[in-house]
Formats: structure tokens, sequence, C-alpha cells
């Protein structure tokens, strides 16, 4: 004989509530990391949001009423909640059932994070079907501000954006457990607000930077990127690098930043370097115990 049990309705409630919480989060599978854990105030972060289709079917991908499918919620070190950032695209995706989708979102273009400090960051994704929006992971990012180790003014020149107005390239040290990244700020030499934060990269302070203004008021930088390797770098007064060439140092022979004949700055001694070209050495396979050494 089999007994039946009773089941309280609240129970059943909450199994069906917990069951459709279980749905619900197999829609699309979401996840987001950060390009580094470590930033310089003002610097942007770039995001790479990844979704999986798990709901099944195709999706064209679409938010309500004709907004974006892809948002932002950003915390700041005060756990303020910042406005929302929405990502627009204009691409009609059409999201296969079982596909996997990733986009990389440039967040400083909304967010000035200019605070020091963490910010916390997840991305959500709007599911048509089901009308509801899925969480990623939370990732985040934390902010330190240093004083700048040297400033360079100078004046916009005529026929740029902002011509005329006084400017500074303020270029600063942004110092990790295991790294040193080199940052030029451009600040307004007026108010102090900053108009553009750039990571130039790695930089080892064995030598000391090497800076120069060229007759476009352009900021050319000189530093060593790697042991015996040395990056020259341009950057004009609108914070875009027009010029990046690597020098490698032989003996005695160091790379210096100079004055040119026609009045450009370049580069004296090293010898131009090209990394992408380096061959790691590869250790050769080792031999099977079965195997008999070369000439026995």
């Amino acid at each position: 004989m089999s007994s039946v049990f009773p089941v309280s309705p609240r129970l059943l409630i909450l199994s069906l509530l917990f069951l459709a919480a279980s749905m619900a989060h197999a829609q699309f599978e979401t996840g987001v990391r950060i390009n580094k854990e470590m930033y310089l105030t003002y610097e942007g972060v770039e995001a790479t949001v990844t979704v999986t289709n798990r709901s099944g079917a195709d999706v064209v991908m679409g938010g309500p009423n004709e907004t974006a499918w892809l948002s932002f919620d950003v915390t700041d070190p005060q756990n303020r909640s910042l406005p929302p950032m929405s990502f627009r695209s204009e691409e009609k995706i059409v999201f296969k059932a079982g596909a996997t989708l990733s986009r990389k979102v440039q967040l400083g273009e909304n967010f000035s994070f200019a605070d020091p400090g963490p910010y916390r960051i997840v991305a959500n994704v709007y599911h048509p079907l089901s009308q509801q929006y899925y969480a990623s992971n939370r990732v985040t990012a934390n902010y330190m501000d240093v004083n700048p180790f040297l400033k360079k003014v100078f004046g916009v020149p005529p026929g740029q954006p902002g011509a005329g107005q006084i400017r500074r390239y303020d270029l600063c040290l942004l110092r990790n457990l295991d790294r040193t990244s080199l940052y030029v700020r451009i600040t307004d030499d007026r108010t102090n607000m900053s108009m553009s934060t750039i990571c130039l990269g790695n930089c080892i302070m064995v030598a000391d930077p090497q800076v120069g203004l060229d007759t476009e008021n352009r900021l050319h930088i000189l530093f060593m990127a790697a042991p015996h390797v040395y990056a020259h770098v341009g950057l004009d007064t609108q914070g875009q690098v027009f010029k990046r060439l690597y020098f490698k140092e032989e003996g005695a022979n160091r790379p210096a930043l100079a004055v040119q004949q026609d009045r450009t700055i370049g580069v004296n001694g090293g010898t131009p370097y090209d990394p992408s070209t380096v061959v790691e050495n590869v250790r050769p396979p080792g031999r099977s115990v079965k195997q008999k050494p070369p000439g026995l």
C-alpha cells in the first residue's frame, strides 16, 4: 500500500520559482573579462563580453523597444552606481542556438574612472524571447593615482581641435607587483582637467626616458621597453600615437633621442629592431627511454 504525503503550497511555490530561475539562467550564459587589473585614473577599460546561447533556439539580438541588447552596470569606489551604459550596434545579429558571441567594448567612452579605488563591472545581455536580462560575473578594475615625474607644457597648433589652448603632457609611472607601465596624460593646463590618458607599455627604469617636442608640439619619448630594447613613441596633441619604432643597443652603441637635420625628432645610435621577428629558443624534443643516443 503506497503512502501519499501532502505537499505544502509554500514549498511548491518555492520549487516552481527555483525551477523557473534555473531555466532562466540557462537561456544565455554570460561572462565578462577586462584587459588588466590595475589602471591609472582616467584610463579606459576594455571589456570583453562572451555570451553562449543555451536557449535551444535561434535569437535575433536586440533590446526592448529597439534599445541595445548589451549594457553595463558599474559601481565606483564609494559603492555608488554610475549611470548605466548601453552598447549600441547597428548590425542585425542572428544568434544561433549553441553558438558563442563575443564583443569588445571601450568603457572609457562612457565612464571617466576619475577616482582611485576599485570599480566593479557587470555586463547585462538581453534575451528577447524571455524578455529578461542575464547578468555576467562581476570583475574589478583597480585604479591608482600617481604624480607625474615630468611635465611638458605646449600650445595646440592652428588647424587642430582646441587650437590655441594651453595643455600639458604629464608623464607618469604606474608600478605594479611585477612591472612598471609608462603613461602620458594630456591635461588642460588652466583647469587641470584630464583630457586623455594613454598607456605606452612596459618601462624599465634602468635608463630614464628621453623626451622632446617637435615643431608641431608633438611629444616624442624614448624609453627602455625590454632589456637592451628601446621604444620610440610619438604622440600628437590629441592623444593619438602616430609613431612606434624599436631600437636595440649594441654594447656602447645606445639609442638616443635627437633633433635631425630637417628639424624632425628621431633616434641616433642603436640598431633598428622588429620585435615581431623574434623567435624564442625552442628546446628540441626529448628522446624516449627506448631510443638510443646518436652514434650508438
